[in-house]
This record gives C-alpha cells, structure tokens and sequence, in this order.
C-alpha cells in the first residue's frame, strides 16, 4: 500500500480536565473501538474530544461546562497522537521537524523516532479558561519556544467523520458536511452562480404585494431611526454564498430529497458515503443503534468491520471507528476484543479492552454471544444457570411489589455463568474490568479455590449453598411442605406427570414406581425431600454417550416462577440457609 493509501489513525489519546474527565489515557484499537458504559461515565466525552482534537476551527470557542466540574482553575487539553499520516502532514514545510515515533508493541510514544517506530504527530488541542478560546498546536517534548499552530486548512485531512443523530444535513452539499468534503466538478461554482441570478429574475417578476405591508413599516422605522435610504426598500431574493451555494443542493430520489428519509436510514446512507469516498477519516459514532432494527445494526457493523465498498475494484478499507451503544444487539454482534469498558470514578477514566489478558477470550466470548446484558450493567449477579437467572428475576418482581427497589433501579443484571469455575472466571474477568460482580455458587460440584480467591482478592463477593448443593436441593430442603407440594404441582403442570413420576423412579432413591395417587400422599421427611430435588434436576445417560437433562426447571421462565412460590415463604423461614443466602444476595444489590 503507497503512503497515499494509508488510513491515518489514533495510536494514543491523552485527555486532562475536560469535561467529566479528570485523566484519561489510553491507546485504541487500529479498527473498531466500541465504548460501553453506565451512563455519565464519558463515553460521549471521548467522542467529542476526539472531534474537537482533530478538527481545527478559528474562532471557535468552549463553554464553562467544557471545564472539569466548571471549574475556572481548569485547563482542558486533548492530546491525539497519530499515525499513518497523510503525506502533506509529513513533509518537512509542515510538520516534518516536529515528528515523533510509535512503538506499537509497548503502546509507546517516543519522542525521537527510534528503529522499528511508526513515524507519528502529536497534535494538542487546549481550551483557554479565561477566553473560552479553543488552540490547535503541535506537540513534542524537543520544542523550544512558541509550538507551532495546527493549521485550520489540515481539518480537511485529519476531521473526523461524526455519525450522530441528525444524519440528514450530510445529505447536502453543505458545509463541513459528508458530500461537501468529496470533490466537486470543474462547473459546479458556474452552476450554482447562474440558478442565483435565475432564481432572483424569477422572484422580481413575481407578485409581491404580499410583503408589502411589512415593507412600508420597515421604511418607517428606518426614517425614525434616520437610517439612510437610497431608491426604496422591496423584497428581494437574498441568495449569497451562505444560502444557495453548495449547501442548497442535496440528493434526491426523483423529486424526493433523501434528507426526508428516516433517521436510521440516512444513518446508513452517511455512513456508506463517508467511509467509501476518496478521503478516508476517522469514524465516530455516538449510539450506533439509533433508529436501526437489528438486521441493519448487524449489516453496519459488518461494514465498519470489514470496510465499505469502495469505487472500481478497489479493495475495502478498513476505518478506525470510535462508537458507543447501550445496546445488547450491538455487544452480541461485536467480538470480544472490540469492546472497550469505560468507568470514570472521580473523573479519572480507564478504557479497558474486554478480551482477557489470561486465556479465557473463548469464555468471554461465549458471554458476548450469551449475555450481552452483563457487559451494558455496572453490577453483576452471576448464578449457575438459567434456573437461577429466572429464580432471581421472580424474587425481583415480588419484591418490586413490596416497594423495594428493583435490580434495574440498583444496576444489578441477573446472568447465567455457565457452571460453578466458568462463573468464578468470568466473575473476575468482569471484576476486573471494574464491574461489581456477586456469585452465587452450588456446592454440589468443587470449584477452584484459586480461582475463588483470586475473585475475592478482586473485589468480588461469593455465597455458596450450603450442604453439598445446587438451588433445587436448597429448595427442597428449606421450604415449608406446604411450598413443596406448590412445586410439584407447578412440575405438573409445566413438564407433564408422565416426566414428574418417570423422574421420580429413575432417580432411585424411592420406590421402583409411583403413581399419581401415592404422588399426592407422599410425606414431608428428609429424605422424601431430597428424592425430590435429585428428580427435579435429574440427568440420565444415553446410549449414544452423554447425558439427557430431564430437569424440571433448567428454564428462565420456569425459574421465575419458581422464585415467586419460594417469595410467598421466605418470612416463615429465615433462620434456614435458603432464607439466609438470599437475604445476603438482598443486602449486596440494595449496598
């Protein structure tokens, strides 16, 4: 690829007291960068930095709230390192004496270039407290004297492409617009100049008694004011360079303006034409979900990924994108390594990539595809499976209806953590990327004290079940008889009697058959109880090798369900293990 070809990229972001952001450094990925969050936690900051960073204006000023916390004293600064650089950015009339190097193995810059570093710009953006008055200057340590300016013409080669909410005025050929930034024909300034004076023509030979009214009191206040009059004030068509040059042509379908499309859809139409026309910048995009359904969320995607189409055979580029999204169909379509954890507490922002640094990418990947929810949620709950999911959903709604507050209000997302050691393993990968994870555990199957540790040592909290077992068992044996025999005819209903009673025999540990009569007799003792836990969560081997799961709640509905009969016994039975786990569970989402 000839240095033409390249596509400029961040290799290094530096941010100081800007905004909600105290300090923030962090080297982004060369493709996709997808920021996730709690809300409040500087997602959009770091967009908006970004774009004022790499977009020179003159004359373009900040406001209060564009200090840290308002605060007077501050001075915000936005540093962007670059690579990749176009080839008039690097020639030595320009910027050529203020380069610098990129170490890309160390996440390094260098100030003198040093073998084996990508050649880089530094380029620093500061905000004035006291004028409000943003400066664009180039940065390196080497400097002596006043910095050099970053040009207000080099805009053109490093601005961003922003895809925000209103797409629809890219849709025109106006200022810093999408289409304004491709070229334009030899006769395109010709063109417009002729429809002005055309247009005006048309307009004086017109009927414009309308105005008139308006007109004659304008002449008045004029005279009073002794404002100088030359032939008579009349309407006129005013078109000057502001109004019917290039920001007066837009695309149509036919006689439709493709600005009146839908806000998704013009989305998607700035998006192909920014990223497959001849300038090829930085892509920010704040909230990629907005006004798309999840089949154009994933066609997007695939294309900010995998490049646009560009025009001949050209190959697809790959851009450098910055997004954010609050949206589980945009996390389950992204790979783990894609996906960047954003926390700000204090105003001191870390950007954590989600792939883990110890092996387990294929895990949490699993949980990207799986429970997309866990990585939008600040606060996670993690159980053995979906009984446990939906058990916790149920107890949630009940207790929502008790006027306490719900697991959305406190940020907590109940999620399935696929086994005793992958929850602890991924509850630390989650813990570690500053999320506040609680594992629930069975103690049916051992699980790595390490492992256990290391979460603790995290931050994380654990509660195991006591007594060698999994929620059923605790169920079973904690719960009134009377909340027993609810269950069973819950099972019953849900699975049918032929696999309650099938279950029941096959689990071994009563009589070699039982019916539905001697089912509805069946005494409250230990062992009649632990008979049926072992049958509610019966596995049995096949003859092609593995095991059928013949489980009567393995389901999320029917966990909830079961959650909601357990709700209406827990105060009758607080001193038993079932009663107290929950309640511990209950004291970490409501702390």
């Amino acid at each position: 690829m000839e240095q033409d070809d390249f596509i400029m990229r961040i290799a290094h972001i530096l941010i100081s007291e800007f905004r909600g952001i105290k300090v923030l450094e962090w080297s982004p990925s060369p493709s996709v960068n997808c920021m996730i969050g709690p809300g409040d936690s500087c997602k959009t900051t770091i967009l908006d930095a970004i774009e004022i960073g790499l977009s020179p204006r003159y004359g373009y000023t900040g406001s209060d709230p564009d200090l840290f916390r308002c605060d007077p004293t501050s001075k915000p600064e936005i540093c962007l390192t670059l690579v990749d650089l176009p080839d008039e950015l690097v020639v030595e009339q320009k910027y050529g004496l203020y380069l610098r190097g990129w170490n890309e193995a160390a996440k390094k810059i260098n100030d003198e270039k040093a073998d084996g570093d990508q050649t880089a710009l530094t380029v620093k953006a500061l905000l004035d407290p006291e004028t409000l008055e943003w400066k664009w200057e180039i940065f390196n340590e080497r400097l002596e004297g006043e910095p050099p300016r970053f040009g207000f013409k080099d805009a053109k080669s490093t601005a961003p492409n922003r895809l925000g909410e209103y797409a629809d005025r890219h849709l025109t050929w106006g200022r810093n617009s999408v289409l304004g930034r491709l070229e334009k024909g030899p006769n395109a300034s010709e063109l417009l100049a002729s429809s002005v004076r055309q247009a005006k023509a048309s307009f004086a030979a017109g009927d414009r008694s309308s105005f008139d009214d308006v007109v004659k009191l304008t002449e008045k206040v004029g005279a009073d004011f002794l404002v100088p009059k030359v032939q008579g004030y009349e309407a006129q068509l005013d078109i000057h360079s502001g109004m019917l040059a290039s920001g007066a042509v837009s695309l149509h379908d036919g006689d439709m303006p493709l600005r009146t499309l839908g806000s998704g859809s013009s989305r998607l139409m700035v998006a192909g034409v920014q990223n497959s026309g001849p300038k090829q910048n930085i892509t920010l995009v704040d909230e990629l979900e907005l006004g798309l359904e999840p089949h154009r969320i994933m066609r997007l995607l695939r294309f900010l990924r995998s490049g646009f189409p560009q025009q001949g055979d050209a190959p697809p580029i790959v851009h450098q994108t910055f997004l954010t999204t609050h949206s589980p169909v945009v996390v389950c379509e992204l790979d783990v390594s894609e996906l960047f954890c954003v926390r700000s507490p204090a105003g001191n922002v870390s950007v954590e990539c989600a792939r883990p640094s110890e092996g387990q990418e294929e895990t949490a990947q699993r949980h990207v595809r799986s429970n997309p929810n866990a990585f939008l949620a600040p606060r996670l709950l993690i159980g053995e499976g979906r009984t446990e999911v939906g058990f916790w959903r149920g107890l949630d709604d009940l207790w929502c209806a008790e006027d306490k507050e719900s697991f959305a209000y406190q940020g907590v997302v109940a999620i399935d953590g696929g086994g005793n050691d992958n929850a602890v393993k991924f509850g630390l990968h989650m813990q570690k990327l500053g999320y506040s994870c609680f594992t629930l555990l069975d103690t049916d199957v051992p699980v790595s004290e390490v492992n256990k540790e290391k979460f603790k040592e995290a931050g994380g909290q654990v509660a195991e079940w006591e007594d060698d077992c999994d929620i059923e068992r605790r169920i079973f044996l904690d719960v009134p008889w009377a909340t027993v025999r609810e269950i069973i005819d819950y099972a019953l209903e849900v699975v049918g009697e032929g696999r309650v009673l099938s279950n029941l025999c096959l689990a071994g540990m009563g009589p070699a058959d039982i019916d539905r009569a001697a089912l509805n007799i069946l005494a409250d003792s230990e062992d009649n109880r632990i008979w049926l836990a072992a049958a509610a969560t019966l596995k049995v081997a096949k003859n092609t090798g593995g095991k059928e799961d013949r489980s009567w709640f393995k389901d999320m509905t029917r966990g909830e369900q079961l959650g909601k009969i357990v709700f209406d016994c827990l105060k009758a039975i607080p001193e038993t293990p079932l009663a107290i786990t929950i309640n511990e569970v209950r004291h970490w989402v409501d702390a």
